[in-house]
């Protein structure tokens, strides 16, 4: 009987040490605001919410050449003024068997801009380094962005190199096919430049929310 209250005992603190880990880990990462705050410095931002069909997906995944599991893409929209700053989206992607929760931002010129680490559960050794993440910046929709070819893998993380890329990708894609062509026919030449998209793709997205980034201390 004293043996089994040891090991509940020793059961519990596990799991709240486990827990407490967790927790310490997630607070580890940049938040959802000072990622935007790295990206588009002293912007206005505007939450979108672009709701897929099923065609859009089939259209993005295609492009992306990724999987696509969300039918609600949520996109900041970063604007000074009346121009635009950039745009970024949230992805959450399972890495091995935990997930890993990215934000990708993308540049006006449709490159991508950075990719910051807002969540991983992986153990830290699979954990992308901010030296491979910069790799990607400047990267465009023209790039394949396949790890061992237009990017190097990252060395014993190989599923965390595809992840990432994965992303990226899809962030791409969403930026092209779904958000450029909503801003261009809500601001004409002061949105992202129009990208062609098929007549059986169509986006729509909910009233923008709208808050000002504060500039990275």
């Amino acid at each position: 009987m004293a043996l089994l209250k040891r090991v509940r005992r020793a059961v519990c603190w596990a799991t709240l040490l486990v827990g407490v880990t967790r927790a310490g880990q997630a607070e580890s990462f940049v938040s959802l605001d000072s990622a935007l705050a790295q990206s588009f410095p002293g912007a206005r931002v505007e939450r979108r919410t672009l709701a897929l069909s099923v065609a859009d997906v089939k259209a993005v995944e295609k492009r992306a050449r990724a999987r696509s599991d969300t039918r609600l893409v949520t996109a900041y929209v970063a604007w000074r003024g009346d121009t635009l700053a950039g745009a970024a989206y949230t992805d959450r992607r399972v890495v091995r068997t935990r997930e890993a929760t990215l934000l990708v931002s993308v540049a006006p010129d449709t490159t991508i801009a950075r990719i910051d680490v807002l969540g991983f559960f992986e153990p830290p050794d699979y954990r992308p380094p901010a030296r491979w993440l910069d790799r990607l910046r400047g990267r465009g929709a023209g790039a394949a962005l396949a790890p061992g070819r237009d990017v190097p893998a990252i060395a014993g993380a190989s599923l965390t190199s595809r992840a990432v890329t994965e992303s990226a990708r899809l962030a791409l894609a969403w930026h092209a096919l779904l958000l450029a062509p909503d801003l261009a026919r809500r601001h004409g030449s002061g949105g992202l430049p129009q990208v062609r998209k098929s007549p059986e793709t169509q986006a729509s997205g909910t009233a923008p929310e709208s808050h000002r980034v504060p500039s990275p201390s």
